[in-house]
């Protein structure tokens, strides 16, 4: 829907986590034009993006990782208000057709569904396909019905593909390709910016926003992760960017970095970095140093550090992701 100067999009998250879906989705927007969050409940979220804005929103929406699709607003309603909505849609002379989607437990007839209201279209004059359609009228259905036409449609496949263990280098415990492009978007770095991953393991990170344009470099402690990192990337075809070096004592001069993206060690000490709150306040300071003025850190971690990253950081948001009975990372958003 389009209105003085603004068009809203429903974003359709991914259910396994919404809180980090709806902060990805967001923040990857406002880092390329105004926006505004106008509803967010359950796996749906209503976005206000204002069109003076100079940037190509599809081209943003493909870097989604944990939106499953976004839809130009149609309007919200009530189910059983459905049938009015559908009268009033504008009908194009593209074939259509109409795919509800179910939210929780929601107890309605789905097919049923979709041919009422396609039914309606094409006694307006729609030319309806179901086979081969053009145009894709979704309804999302929870507590209300949202309605909009399909403009984008996350390829879910790739995150499989790129799972670490079909990796040449793999290392365990490594957070997985989709929730690193998102970590990637929160940060909300743009194409053709750096972003830096100082303990880069395996380079999952390096590799998502790699792929998405994005200048990186990588550092590791451990010479023998720094090689193996480096095949990974080139797997991928991508620049081997990845240095070794000491978090504590980044060989990187100030301000070189729009955004850090980076995953704590899960141990109360290490063998490379000694005890964890050590390494904590001193890559703290670090971070600090080699970010730009208005650069941005996504920081995971198993334990809670809100007091040693406000010492130096400005938190924006903190979120939660549960792995198991003993591991749930927490993930800082920080400015400077």
């Amino acid at each position: 829907m389009k209105c003085k100067g603004v068009t809203k999009y429903i974003f359709f998250l991914s259910g396994e986590n919404t809180g980090i879906a709806m902060v990805e989705a967001i923040n990857l927007l406002k880092a390329h034009c105004k926006a505004d969050l106008n509803e967010f409940h359950n796996q749906i979220a209503l976005i206000d993006v204002h069109s003076s804005s100079l940037c190509d929103i599809h081209s943003i929406f493909s870097r989604l990782a944990m939106t499953h699709e976004v839809c130009e607003f149609a309007g919200s309603c009530e189910v059983g208000e459905l049938g009015e909505l559908f009268s009033e849609l504008k009908i194009s002379d593209k074939k259509m057709c109409v795919r509800v989607r179910r939210i929780g437990r929601v107890n309605i007839n789905s097919v049923r569904l979709e041919r009422e209201l396609g039914a309606i279209l094409y006694k307006k004059g729609a030319r309806i396909s179901v086979s081969n359609p053009e145009i894709i009228i979704k309804v999302y259905i929870s507590d209300r019905a949202y309605t909009g036409i399909l403009v984008h449609s996350t390829d879910k496949k790739q995150f499989l593909e790129r799972q670490p263990d079909l990796k040449p280098y793999f290392r365990p415990g490594v957070i997985l390709p989709k929730l690193a492009r998102a970590l990637v978007n929160i940060s909300g770095i743009r194409k053709g910016e750096a972003l830096l991953d100082p303990m880069c393991g395996a380079g999952t990170i390096l590799i998502e926003a790699g792929l998405m344009g994005i200048s990186f470099l990588g550092v590791e402690i451990f010479g023998d992760i720094v090689k193996g990192c480096s095949r990974n990337l080139l797997h991928y075809r991508l620049p081997a960017n990845v240095i070794q070096g000491d978090v504590r004592t980044l060989p990187i001069k100030e301000g070189s970095f729009n955004a850090i993206v980076t995953d704590f060690p899960y141990l109360k000490s290490s063998r490379s970095y000694g005890e964890l709150d050590e390494l904590y306040s001193d890559s703290l300071n670090e971070f600090n140093r080699v970010l730009v003025s208005d650069g941005k850190a996504v920081l995971i971690s198993n334990i809670d550090i809100d007091t040693l990253i406000s010492e130096i950081f400005r938190i924006e948001e903190r979120l939660m992701q549960r792995i198991h009975g003993s591991l749930t990372r927490r993930i800082y958003l920080c400015s400077r």
